[in-house]
């Protein structure tokens, strides 16, 4: 980067990616696209399809916006393939935009250390930690804070004994389950039948968290902060 007040900072703004959370990841990117003052950055859009191809996209954000329709997709069609960033050009900072698995989770953040370019957000490890619910329940306890009753089932114990499963999260009712890596939003359900509930998430999740509701009527509640604003 140039001390050059004339040149604009170049921002690859890195979206999509193989989690279940692409479409939304895909939308990020189109709010910060049409957000971003073009007149201090070069915007640079950088796709990953969800087989884990990254290609070049245009930066026309209507493309990856939610509609009613349908989601917004990442695909190989709408962009030239490239190997990495190296092929992209110069950047002098990285807007990683990827939610859920392979990107919130401290992996491109370590990518990006390792490739010696700056970038927004958290660390490897706060990004890491911050991402499995599991660890990060143990790391809010270790420094004092208050955590609700939880239970971790992990996919060996299912194996080994399904019923031992059923039981110990029917003994938690009322709970909630939900991936101990994806967001508060996604895949997170009451459970109704335990036995159904289990199955159905270690479908396409590592381990689980079930989140125990009881004693204290609690509410869970997921604020949106923007421009200021809470709502």
């Amino acid at each position: 980067m140039t001390d050059s007040p004339s040149r604009k900072v170049r921002v690859a703004l890195v979206f999509g990616g193989r989690s279940g959370e692409h479409s939304i990841s895909a939308a990020t990117a189109a709010g910060v696209m049409k957000a971003i003052d073009r007149e201090k950055y070069d915007v640079l859009p950088v796709g990953i399809t969800r087989d884990g191809e990254w290609v070049l996209p245009s930066g026309d954000s209507a493309r990856f916006e939610l509609t009613s329709g349908s989601l917004p997709e990442v695909t190989p069609e709408v962009g030239r393939e490239i190997a990495g960033l190296a092929e992209a050009g110069p950047v002098d900072v990285v807007f990683p935009l990827l939610h859920g698995p392979y990107g919130e989770d401290g992996t491109i953040q370590g990518l990006l250390e390792l490739a010696g370019l700056p970038y927004v957000g958290a660390g490897v490890l706060a990004s890491a930690v911050g991402m499995d619910k599991a660890y990060m329940k143990l790391v809010f306890a270790g420094h004092g804070l208050p955590v609700a009753p939880y239970v971790v089932v992990k996919p060996r114990e299912w194996e080994e004994s399904p019923s031992a499963v059923v039981d110990r999260v029917q003994a938690q009712l009322p709970s909630v389950v939900g991936n101990v890596t994806h967001e508060i939003g996604v895949h997170i359900d009451q459970i109704l039948d335990p036995k159904i509930m289990v199955i159905d998430h270690f479908r396409e999740n590592p381990s689980l968290v079930v989140r125990i509701f009881r004693d204290f009527g609690q509410r869970e509640l997921n604020l949106m902060v923007t421009f200021g604003f809470v709502f």
